[in-house]
């Protein structure tokens, strides 16, 4: 008993005095994890260079209605508001100037109005027992030395049956995940972090912790269950998010990443694929110089390849042509074409390396075949996953020329 007594002392003597070194880390939110894991050059320009942008139609609708949500479910109220009060909060703090006509603005408000009275009909505020609404947390994370701290809020926590902890998000997007992207999202994962860290006994006594999205546009919620090993993964998974923020701060190189959320990227004007939409100045070239060059280029780019359609259907019929007379060779006025016969070998790697070995001659003979090796890699376990990762260098970089045709407008996705 002494001796455990003892141990536990000098454990928390080591605690103490290896909190004395640490060093402070980053303090950083889960939005800028995941905006840095989406496009680096945007979580530059949000975070780091702070160029403020105002807030779109649809993420001020997202925030009014997690307010009316709000509303409902706060615990400190005797009575929970009726529908017609939650609904008369959501009316109240409407404001349609941020939308661009009437039409539109009619269709947000409609649509919002249906969102709470359907959520309020599944969703009677007495059935639940909750634990916290908006709850902020802090989450430290060490590497090496240095603690970093992650921050985050999350909308609501319940205590549910057997006394699990569930976690939930309100989504008010459209499109709804796969059941498999919800089980490997970060910010649930980020999430199941938070609320240990505010709860360790969570942790302590190993209890999971069931994470939820609820898409309120269709009334589902998708869920997943979290461990402590999971806690373990998440950890490493933000630790290799800080060390790629900080080396990409260390080199002053933030590359942008182009998908399809940058049609609606409110940094498009700063951004090297996009700010020429919004050059005003003219250097070497007038506008109308340069849109005749783009579509010129589009114009032969297009040629091209229907050239190149038309030349394998040449080939194709010569080709029949040759088997048909037994010949490999044609002839015209202003040429010829031949045919040769291309073979490609695969060798016996036991065999060769046997014959070569003894030689000296093994090494360097083969080299890594990359479709392969990324197929091996998938299948690797995540430690040993991230070893190759670190073998990985960049041995050339550069600039290629591709063409897309203009696109219809879209319209911008729900927040």
């Amino acid at each position: 008993m002494l001796k455990q007594v003892q141990h536990d002392i000098n454990k928390e003597r080591f605690l103490f005095m290896s909190a004395e070194f640490l060093l402070p880390g980053m303090r950083i939110s889960y939005s800028a994890l995941d905006v840095f894991q989406r496009c680096p050059l945007q979580y530059k320009f949000q975070y780091l260079d702070r160029i403020k942008t105002p807030k779109s139609k649809d993420a001020i609708f997202g925030t009014l209605i997690h307010s009316a949500l709000r509303l409902l479910h706060e615990p400190n109220k005797l009575m929970p508001p009726t529908e017609e009060e939650m609904l008369a909060f959501f009316s109240q703090n409407w404001d349609p100037t941020i939308f661009s006509d009437q039409r539109e603005e009619a269709t947000f408000f409609a649509q919002g109005v249906q969102i709470l009275k359907n959520y309020y009909a599944k969703n009677s505020p007495s059935q639940f027992n909750i634990v916290a609404l908006e709850s902020l947390f802090e989450a430290p994370i060490l590497i090496g030395q240095e603690q970093h701290i992650i921050t985050g809020k999350i909308d609501r926590v319940d205590k549910i049956e057997n006394d699990i902890f569930e976690v939930i998000d309100y989504k008010t997007t459209k499109k709804m995940p796969s059941q498999k992207n919800v089980d490997n999202d970060l910010q649930l994962a980020v999430y199941h972090l938070g609320v240990t860290s505010r709860w360790p006994s969570l942790k302590q006594e190993e209890r999971p912790v069931k994470v939820s999205l609820y898409y309120l546009k269709h009334g589902e919620k998708l869920s997943s269950i979290k461990n402590n090993q999971n806690l373990q993964e998440t950890q490493e998974k933000i630790s290799r998010l800080i060390e790629q923020i900080e080396k990409a701060q260390a080199e002053e190189k933030f590359n942008p990443m182009p998908s399809v959320l940058c049609d609606w990227c409110a940094y498009q004007r700063y951004c090297p694929l996009f700010k020429h939409k919004f050059k005003e100045e003219k250097i070497f070239f007038n506008d109308q110089d340069v849109k005749a060059l783009i579509d010129e280029h589009i114009s032969l780019k297009d040629e091209i390849e229907q050239k190149k359609k038309r030349l394998t259907e040449i080939q194709n019929s010569l080709g029949k042509f040759m088997d048909q007379e037994n010949m490999e060779r044609l002839f015209s006025e202003d040429g010829y074409i031949t045919r040769k016969l291309i073979q490609r070998f695969k060798y016996n790697l036991d065999l060769l390396k046997e014959i070569l070995e003894p030689l000296g001659k093994w090494e360097g003979v083969l080299k890594v075949d990359d479709a392969k090796l990324k197929k091996i890699i998938k299948e690797l376990p995540e430690n040993v996953r991230q070893k190759t990762e670190e073998a990985k260098k960049v041995e050339k970089e550069d600039k290629r020329f591709s063409v897309s045709k203009t696109r219809k407008t879209k319209s911008a996705p729900t927040a």
